[in-house]
């Protein structure tokens, strides 16, 4: 799965570059904005789900027969939703979208749940 090797890895570069920038470049704009908190938590969340993926992809290579890419596919979807929303709002204040937030979530949610569940499924080769 080198598509979600490729985004697990943008997605942990863009969370460390959020967070150096919600640190420092954008730091006072968010503070006055009260953004500062959802700017962290997406940066903080597109981290994990950067490392979710790299799990997901190292999970389908490791048992093709299982359907681990179908959790890499609702952390993708979550990332966008929840991480993305959250950052659009922090840096516009626009709301608009807000509803994305949540269903954002869901799909992280679920993306755990189906990797957990495949996991399961899991059987000991025999030598």
């Amino acid at each position: 799965m080198k598509l979600f090797i490729f985004l697990g890895a943008v997605f942990c570069f863009v969370a460390v570059l959020s967070g150096a920038l919600g640190a420092h470049a954008l730091k006072a704009y968010l503070i006055q904005s009260k953004g500062l908190s959802n700017f962290n938590l997406a940066a903080d969340y597109m981290f994990y789900h950067g490392i979710g993926l790299l799990f997901v992809a190292s999970a389908y290579d490791r048992y093709p027969a299982l359907s681990f890419h179908h959790a890499g596919w609702l952390f993708v979807a979550g990332t966008l939703l929840f991480q993305g929303n959250l950052y659009l709002i922090s840096l516009t204040g626009n709301r608009m979208m807000g509803f994305l937030t949540p269903v954002g979530g869901l799909c992280l949610m679920a993306g755990w749940l189906w990797f957990a569940f495949q996991a399961l499924k899991i059987t000991r080769l025999k030598s």
